[in-house]
């Protein structure tokens, strides 16, 4: 798909790989949606990307994801792409996990991703086509003590993703996954828990730019293969070819 003048939505926008993405697809031409929970960080970003729309929701109030995407859709007329970025850590041994705070994270990482898949298939399908990727994780393919609940979450989000790109090819509506390693971002610092010992999130500070991965998600709107892999590592944990 062509970037240029078309419409995409971003979640968690307000930070991290969403600005970055954010960002990229507005300096190549594109209109973008902002979403995100921080209202007055997405109409600060919304002054700086000319045709862009800020709209404050929570993905995990899944009726409000519904209302967003219809604005959206509202206000553009269409909807070209889904980038589905918004998402968070939990860190805590599989003894000590907090039920309320699980499903907290499967609403966000999981849920929320596939509520906003199915407010913009629709439009995509009447549109005649459209493209929908989702941020994973390289822990959808590690064991990590302190991280089941969150590398679970990328798990369950790997097996929807490949089921949707199944499902809507004949709609040319192309579904793609995105694994970054550590990026340098806020995202260790927000995760909910407390590792004994600190866990990875010490070295997110040292990880890839989130412009790096936002390079990624761009080649995947616009070449629509399934997987996406920050480094050969990864891909060979995924058991991929290179």
């Amino acid at each position: 798909m062509q970037i240029r003048d078309h419409v995409f939505i971003v979640t968690g926008a307000s930070s991290g790989i969403g600005l970055s993405t954010a960002i990229a697809l507005t300096d190549r031409g594109a209109k973008v949606a902002l979403l995100a929970r921080s209202g007055d960080a997405l109409e600060n970003l919304a002054q700086r990307l000319p045709g862009s729309l800020p709209v404050t929701v929570d993905m995990t109030d899944f009726k409000r994801v519904r209302e967003a995407i219809d604005t959206v859709h509202g206000h553009y007329g269409r909807v070209d792409g889904l980038v589905n970025n918004a998402g968070r850590s939990y860190a805590t041994a599989v003894e000590e996990i907090d039920p309320a705070i699980f499903d907290e994270i499967f609403h966000l990482n999981v849920l929320g991703p596939i509520v906003a898949m199915q407010a913009v298939i629709p439009a995509m399908r009447a549109q005649g086509g459209g493209s929908i990727v989702n941020i994973n994780s390289g822990t959808a393919f590690m064991t990590i003590p302190q991280y089941s609940v969150y590398s679970s979450s990328k798990r369950a989000l790997l097996g929807f993703s490949l089921a949707a790109r199944a499902e809507l090819e004949k709609d040319r509506i192309v579904v793609s996954e995105i694994y970054p390693f550590i990026t340098a971002t806020n995202f260790g610092r927000n995760r909910m828990g407390n590792p004994a010992g600190g866990g990875p999130a010490a070295s997110y500070a040292d990880g890839d730019k989130p412009e790096f991965v936002a390079s990624l998600i761009l080649q995947a709107i616009e070449e629509g293969q399934a997987q996406y892999f920050a480094n050969d590592r990864l891909r060979k944990m995924a058991g991929v070819a290179g």
